[in-house]
């Protein structure tokens, strides 16, 4: 199981880039009942001046105290120290197990893979690799074996009725805030806590594997049940294109978007409203002239 990463020391005297911070306290969170941790700290990428009135500095200590049974925890997280070791351990095997038994997914996408999408679609093969690329960076799989995902807070507050919108603020946002991910492996942790939650809501607020199809879109991906496309994600990426390509067919405006190559009408209604502000048609089309030149 690949390990959560930083770049520099988190906590007492330390470092403290704000990426390294968020994913130390998103780690901290997911163990808190382990170490009675309460409140949650806030994922807000800070550590304050002040030991005693820092939050993140005092749940690293509590861990180190409960955990590595330090009897005086030194509060900072060193990358690869002792204690950035054992929240790996305890933190992905505690992922790990809310999904399936340890395997070994069939990773890639054949021609033949291409070529049956692109029929089933009535497009062109250039057009399905330029949605794969922008939306994952071509590949389904992080390091560790486990689909890419994005956990979005504001779909997990509206399927929780935004009970907890107040009580876990980095889990559960009413408007979209991008400044809430954490990106890659991370993203299981937040994953984890919100699962902890309501499993069903966090599932279906989540956005899975090559083409991050959202988990409530599983029905349109070819699945009656949120379980059955979040286990299928998990065994391959062809089970990605599938869900790809029976998401497009159930929607005649991408249908159409795709084979014409309107990549502003596309990325209109498969990445929201936003897409402008990131560029998705942009890089669409960029990526498909690319294909197509290939």
């Amino acid at each position: 199981m690949t390990s959560v990463s930083i770049q520099n020391s988190v906590g007492n005297k330390a470092y403290n880039s704000p990426e390294d911070v968020k994913k130390i306290q998103t780690m901290l969170n997911s163990l808190a009942n382990k170490i009675h941790l309460k409140p949650l700290l806030a994922i807000d990428g800070k550590i304050k001046d002040n030991l005693e009135l820092s939050p993140t500095c005092q749940a690293i200590g509590l861990f180190q105290t409960s955990v590595l049974c330090f009897k005086k925890p030194d509060y900072r997280v060193d990358v690869n120290g002792k204690t950035h070791k054992q929240l790996n351990c305890m933190c992905t095997d505690k992922v790990s197990s809310l999904f399936l038994p340890s395997i070994e997914p069939a990773l890639g996408l054949s021609q033949q893979d291409y070529l049956l999408a692109s029929k089933a679609l009535d497009c062109d093969i250039a057009a399905i690799k330029a949605v794969s690329e922008v939306e994952s960076n071509g590949s389904g799989f992080l390091r560790s074996l486990r689909p890419k995902i994005l956990f979005e807070a504001h779909q997990f507050s509206k399927y929780t009725q935004r009970v907890f919108d107040d009580s876990y603020p980095n889990l559960s946002s009413k408007a979209w805030n991008p400044s809430l991910y954490n990106g890659g492996e991370s993203e299981y942790l937040r994953l984890q806590q919100a699962m902890e939650l309501d499993r069903y809501a966090a599932l279906m607020s989540t956005s899975f594997g090559r083409y991050q199809i959202m988990g409530f879109n599983h029905q349109a991906a070819g699945y009656d049940n949120i379980e059955a496309y979040v286990r299928d994600v998990f065994l391959s990426e062809a089970n990605h294109l599938r869900a790809f390509t029976n998401f497009i067919k159930s929607n005649v405006t991408l249908l159409d978007a795709i084979q014409t190559h309107n990549w502003s009408q596309f990325a209109l209604h498969y990445n929201g409203s936003g897409f402008a502000q990131n560029h998705y048609d942009e890089k669409l089309a960029a990526a498909y002239n690319k294909y197509c030149a290939e």
